[in-house]
């Protein structure tokens, strides 16, 4: 029988314990120190949380309260663009989750601590000292980035979160709102709303977006408490996520920042790329070319909104705007990653009923419905056709 050590007690860990112990009969050691407290980043998911946890654990709706949830029917997005507000949706009757994270690992902790597979070992360890035929390391954020990509885009690199606390969920969908020094996400949960404004910690100051975050709490009826949390990132993914015995999942894998929440998402790709590779389906080449390939058009999902630009003249938007047309025009240029389907080919098929195999997160209703909301395909198009002439 074969044998897998998880290492990380996080939101990442916990999906790989119950991935693990669902899809196989293997012996998993579960390692983590409970003196380490999980980093929950984002509270967000799309559709392949509430699949994973009825599968996997047996969750139902009425459920949601155990981990502080709320529905999710869609994303918001105001001042993007021209500014006009829209809803990026699911298609009905299709529901995601908000979540707190912490209450939803030790959910899943209480559901399978008892499962005779699984022995948890409340202790750190390094791969050299553990007794197992793979690993799946979810130990959190790396301390040096050597082994990773850098994102050479994306233009946020800070967090100003704020808990507002209300008697009930007010609203059915994750906020993204456009702002002079970034943007605003909005997590409803069921006794508060988490409030996290992304901005550059290069550009702009934390007094700076502590005053304007107030816009936010008096549009949205919102009442800040003390509960804050500020702190700075990077946006990398790994060079190499797999070897023949060891792979990387969560924040010791990669983290892009949480615009369209895909971190739960691309965990469980991890997860079911990891056991095809361990049960030999898959080759270690093939998985590290998929995970590149899916965090590079995560990355052009996430500028594609900064290529849209926002209703603001400030310097952070004359920034990320730049940012923005560079990522899309590599992403149409790409040479020695081509992307699977590039942007002009996707366009192609959202206007012509093509089949549509995806980019990044996005099917095709979703990519269609940014394109048209962010109202960039005059943009895209311009960007395009510059692009094959000077070719």
């Amino acid at each position: 029988m074969k044998k897998l050590a998880i290492i990380g007690r996080g939101t990442a860990g916990s999906l790989a314990a119950a991935h693990f112990l669902r899809h196989t009969d293997w012996e998993i050691d579960w390692y983590f120190d409970n003196d380490i407290k999980p980093q929950a980043v984002g509270e967000g998911s799309n559709l392949i949380l509430p699949n994973f946890l009825k599968n996997c654990l047996n969750f139902e709706h009425h459920d949601l309260s155990k981990i502080d949830g709320s529905f999710k029917a869609s994303i918001y997005k105001e001042g993007w663009g021209k500014g006009q507000g829209f809803h990026h949706t699911f298609a009905p009757p299709l529901l995601s989750y908000h979540f707190n994270a912490n209450k939803l690992q030790d959910y899943i902790l209480s559901l399978v601590r008892s499962n005779p597979k699984l022995t948890i070992k409340e202790q750190n360890i390094i791969h050299d000292n553990i007794d197992s035929d793979f690993i799946l390391d979810s130990s959190g954020r790396p301390k040096s980035y050597e082994e990773f990509h850098l994102s050479k885009y994306i233009p946020v690199n800070s967090v100003h979160v704020n808990q507002c606390y209300w008697e009930y969920p007010r609203f059915q969908y994750t906020l993204t709102i456009a702002r002079p020094y970034g943007w605003v996400f909005g997590i409803p949960l069921q006794n508060r709303c988490s409030i996290g404004y992304m901005y550059n910690n290069n550009i702009n100051t934390l007094e700076e977006v502590k005053e304007d975050i107030k816009h936010i709490f008096t549009q949205f009826n919102l009442v800040p408490s003390d509960q804050t949390n500020t702190f700075s990132f990077k946006n990398y993914y790994r060079k190499q996520n797999y070897s023949e015995r060891i792979c990387y999942n969560g924040n010791a894998s990669f983290f892009l920042e949480p615009m369209e929440a895909t971190s739960i998402g691309m965990m469980q790709v991890i997860n079911k790329w990891s056991l095809d590779l361990f049960n030999d389906i898959s080759n270690i080449d093939i998985i590290n070319y998929r995970y590149y390939t899916v965090n590079k058009e995560i990355e052009s999902v996430i500028m594609l909104h900064y290529f849209a630009g926002s209703i603001y003249d400030t310097d952070f938007w004359k920034f990320a705007k730049e940012r923005g047309e560079k990522c899309m025009l590599d992403s149409l240029t790409q040479k020695k990653y081509k992307l699977d389907r590039s942007f002009h080919e996707m366009l192609n098929d959202v206007d012509n009923n093509k089949r549509f195999e995806g980019f990044g997160t996005w099917n095709k209703e979703s990519f269609k419905q940014n394109i048209v909301g962010l109202d960039v395909r005059e943009n895209l198009d311009n960007l395009i056709n510059n692009t094959i002439i000077g070719e």
